[in-house]
């Protein structure tokens, strides 16, 4: 600003008052400074201009693990929701383990974030977010939920959704059900649990891998627990499983022992990944709504950063079951 000042012989309160389109200079005089700063390849620091104004137009979006597609797709939605309000947004990869969680939060407020998101909350991040609450952050919880915390939260009824699909497997015949779901420490992981449970309970069977029914989301970690599964228990004739990536392991692991699905083995996902209705796969799965579920965490956070002190709200969003070819009925 003092270059473009000097160059056109004003004061830089002049420059500012002609960037910002505020009164105090004349339009001639305006648009001459503009056209001077357009000419040097002038740009105002706009978390400049915001500091000054007390606001930053910058939000943090934290992420158990980047490489699932799963969150690279609701961070899609985030950041196409927070761009139509003129948001940008940090991103930031706490670790499946979520022992990063604190830092890299305090660490997106020191970078000015005005409010966050979180998609790995777990319990014992319940000190960090009274922290926040504390310092007047906006919090939105994005799937994992952390009980009687009193923030925004969006999600789906997993509970009913898993409760759905596992009935579906089980309609299909199969009597042999093993369970692989993920960490007891999600709130989600533990719904889907107690849903593919209860629809068994229903049914008067037990998952026949119990009590060892957690694990990672990945599929390395399916194809582990299915390798240990099928040498304790080769009797298994149906598989429900925490997500698509755990699936996808199961599914390495029935073609390198020949066991055919669906044939030998009803398989089923959940979130419904863009690979699981991919070429011969056709994984029965629940749909999740992740790049509306970014969206709509995105506005609900905005919103509270511009000022909206109305109670917390729980906001589900609709899911469905997609039956494709791995839980075909025996023939």
């Amino acid at each position: 600003m003092s270059d473009v000042a000097r160059r056109a012989g004003v004061s830089s309160a002049a420059v500012s008052y002609a960037l910002s389109g505020a009164p105090g200079v004349s339009e001639e005089r305006r648009q001459r400074i503009l056209a001077i700063a357009e000419e040097m390849g002038f740009r105002p620091s706009r978390i400049a201009r915001e500091l000054r104004a007390g606001t930053t137009k910058a939000i943090g979006l934290l992420l158990a693990d980047i490489a699932n597609p799963f969150y690279t797709e609701v961070a899609g939605g985030v950041v196409a929701a927070a761009a139509e309000e003129g948001y940008e947004v940090f991103v930031s990869h706490v670790g499946v383990d979520g022992s990063r969680q604190a830092d890299v939060a305090l660490a997106q407020v020191d970078r000015n974030c005005s409010g966050l998101i979180f998609t790995s909350l777990v319990a014992d991040d319940k000190p960090l977010l009274d922290k926040l609450r504390h310092e007047n952050i906006p919090v939105v919880q994005l799937y994992r939920k952390v009980e009687d915390e009193p923030s925004d939260w969006v999600g789906i009824d997993d509970y009913s959704a898993s409760f759905e699909m596992a009935s579906h497997a089980v309609a299909t015949g199969r009597r042999k059900v093993a369970i692989l779901g993920g960490p007891d420490t999600s709130s989600v992981s533990v719904n889907r649990m107690a849903g593919y449970r209860d629809a068994l309970t229903k049914a008067g069977l037990q998952a026949i891998n119990e009590p060892d029914l957690w694990g990672e989301l990945t599929r390395a970690s399916g194809a582990l627990r299915a390798r240990a599964l099928f040498a304790e228990h080769p009797e298994t004739d149906a598989i429900v499983c925490g997500n698509d990536l755990i699936a996808l392991g199961v599914l390495d692991v029935c073609r390198e022992i020949g066991k055919r699905v669906p044939e030998d083995v009803a398989l089923t996902g959940f979130d419904d990944m863009s690979f699981s209705s991919a070429g011969p796969l056709q994984l029965s799965t629940v749909t999740v709504p992740r790049d509306l579920m970014g969206q709509r965490a995105a506005r609900m956070l905005i919103q509270r950063i511009t000022g909206d002190e109305s109670p917390p709200r729980n906001e589900l969003l609709p899911y469905s079951i997609q039956v494709r070819e791995t839980t075909a009925r025996r023939g």
